[in-house]
């Protein structure tokens, strides 16, 4: 397999300095091509090939191929072709595109066994680094008014980011050697057009454009938090925290706070101060009382004496001030807190560990209960469950049980079973009778629905239609008491209200199905509310009120005021006047 690095200018340096592309920044402590090299190691065979999809100058390529260990083979998209055409027609290219990558890293290893199996172009794609990523979709009308948002979570955007996140591409060598490309997005495009097999790779992770100054600050930050994996043979410092390299000379009263990775021959003036995240590459100078902070400095980088260079890479010559206020707010934040860290933070840290700590036996405890209560409930129930089930066989054509596809804790979905009460087609008429839908938000609702079945309404009057859940919560797809299981499309409306529910399992009863008061309109500022304050209550304590209430209601027929669940809550709020931010934040 070979390997091909397409690298890009930097737009945010100083062609002075030297160092005009993404493949030769500073980087941990070689060049990001280094960490690249390090990367594709073990994977592709033979020299490392670098495409630079700009007109580089003289220097470029005698800059990049001496910058690593590694053979390095600097080509251009017109020596491509001939490159790939003495390949073998089993040989694979594996290309990586500098001006994209994933934040938080990836094995490519274990990408490169799962591709062996596949004889196409595979692309491999950043979708996001969680369930709670979204994507805003606006449609406009001829003149310009919004008609409508589209808010969309993790694989419905799927879609929308292949064109913008294709970061690594496995394809067949020779098939590549006659197309035309300057990026992996191109790639992909003009080998779709050629008809060649293809496939895109979803990946969970982020993907930041490395061409913007920030995004580059931010890989270079995440690398650091990670750890330092490699050190240099001169000295370090504040336990490895912060890596000096050879000949540099620091004076003593500069100040210095970790990660800081210094390399060769670098000159730190006195009264200076570094901030870390912060890299300072070879030959750099930082100037008498000048600050850097969380920056990273290219080679031959010159910071003036008392200029500031700040969330920045910089190069050339760095001579812009910050006031003597952001100065003492910097330093008190950063050193003056840094020493007190052990006093103050160790006691927050121990109060976050036992909340933490708290929670998680809460959990425990809560799960032994919903096993226990929900294998005796369906032992109990059995004979109903059988009568039931006879019932509905004998009264309309269909199976017993209706399985809808909801979500659960973390975005998982599972399927939500309950005694069928409508037609076999019920889900297909539904958009027919949109039109008479009596509630509000993402839900449905119709009096006299004529998709019931005629045992329809007496299962659902009586709360018997849900008992099959006991099985999702034997399962652990659901517990007992929780917000209500909705499906992705009705979880998508609001993002606080959907990233506190489906922090935990959904559940057959809960404080909505209680304590709501408007069940003819279905009001969703309280299912929101309620939701929330449940979340933000949960406890085992709270559960057995609910529980208790769910029989004293009549499973919820009956009114029941939140005063009765949480403490604090005397006073029932107002939803007259609530917007659905409002509510979110409520609580």
């Amino acid at each position: 397999m070979l390997s091909l690095v397409i690298d890009h200018q930097a737009p945010y340096l100083s062609s002075s300095c030297g160092v005009v592309s993404l493949a030769a920044l500073p980087f941990g402590t070689g060049s990001f091509l280094d960490h690249v090299a390090t990367t594709m190691a073990g994977v592709a065979d033979g020299d490392l090939l670098v495409m630079p999809a700009f007109q580089p100058g003289s220097e470029y390529k005698e800059a990049i191929e001496s910058s690593t260990s590694r053979g390095i083979k600097v080509i251009s998209p017109e020596t491509l072709p001939a490159v790939l055409s003495e390949c073998e027609p089993a040989d694979f290219l594996l290309a990586v595109d500098l001006a994209r990558w994933p934040g938080g890293g990836f094995d490519l290893a274990e990408m490169t066994r799962d591709h062996c199996e596949y004889r196409g172009a595979s692309h491999v794609v950043a979708i996001g680094s969680g369930a709670d990523n979204t994507r805003e979709h606006v449609e406009r009308d001829g003149q310009g008014a919004v008609r409508r948002v589209q808010r969309l979570y993790d694989r419905i955007s799927w879609p929308e980011v292949a064109a913008k996140a294709v970061f690594l591409s496995f394809a067949p060598a020779r098939v590549v050697g006659d197309t035309r490309f300057g990026s992996l997005a191109e790639l992909r495009s003009a080998l779709s057009a050629k008809g060649v097999l293809s496939r895109d790779i979803p990946l969970s992770c982020d993907v930041l454009d490395l061409r913007e100054e920030a995004g580059f600050l931010a890989l270079h930050e995440q690398m650091l938090a990670a750890g330092l994996q490699r050190r240099y043979s001169g000295t370090s410092t504040n336990g490895g925290d912060i890596v000096i390299g050879r000949g540099c000379s620091i004076a003593e009263s500069a100040r210095m706070v970790a990660p800081i990775i210094i390399h060769d021959n670098v000159t730190v003036e006195e009264g200076a101060t570094i901030i870390g995240p912060a890299l300072v590459a070879t030959a750099s100078h930082v100037g008498r009382g000048s600050t850097v902070v969380n920056s990273i400095l290219a080679p031959n980088t010159v910071v003036d004496d008392c200029a500031a260079v700040v969330h920045r890479v910089g190069s050339g010559r760095c001579s812009g001030s910050m006031s003597d206020s952001d100065v003492r707010t910097y330093c008190f934040l950063s050193l003056e807190h840094a020493q007190k860290q052990q006093h103050t933070d160790g006691r927050i840290v121990a109060i976050q560990r036992g909340k933490q700590r708290y929670r998680r036996m809460q959990m425990i405890l809560k799960r032994t209960i919903d096993l226990v209560l929900a294998s005796m409930g369906l032992v109990v129930f059995s004979p109903l469950l059988v009568l039931v089930a006879i019932a509905i066989k004998l009264e309309s054509r269909g199976p017993v049980l209706f399985s809808h596809r909801r979500e659960q804790r973390n975005g998982k979905e599972f399927p939500c079973l309950k005694f069928r009460t409508m037609c076999a087609d019920a889900h297909r008429r539904q958009r027919e009778l949109y039109k008479d839908n009596e509630v509000d938000g993402p839900q449905f609702k119709i009096n006299h629905d004529p998709r019931l079945t005629r045992i329809g309404p007496l299962l659902r009057s009586t709360n018997i239609d849900e008992l099959p859940q006991l099985v999702n919560v034997v399962l652990g797809h659901m517990s007992l008491v929780g917000p209500r299981p909705s499906p992705f499309r009705e979880n998508q409306i609001c993002v606080p209200w959907r990233r506190a529910r489906l922090s935990v399992r959904p559940g057959v009863t809960g404080l909505w199905q209680l304590c709501r008061d408007d069940r003819e309109g279905g009001d969703f500022h309280q299912w929101i509310y309620y939701d929330l304050v449940y979340v933000r209550n949960l406890s085992v304590r709270l559960d057995i009120k609910i529980l208790l209430a769910t029989v004293l209601t009549l499973g919820g027929r009956h009114n029941a005021p939140l005063s009765w669940f949480v403490r604090g809550a005397d006073v029932e709020p107002d939803f007259s006047e609530v917007t659905v931010v409002e509510a979110a934040e409520a609580r």
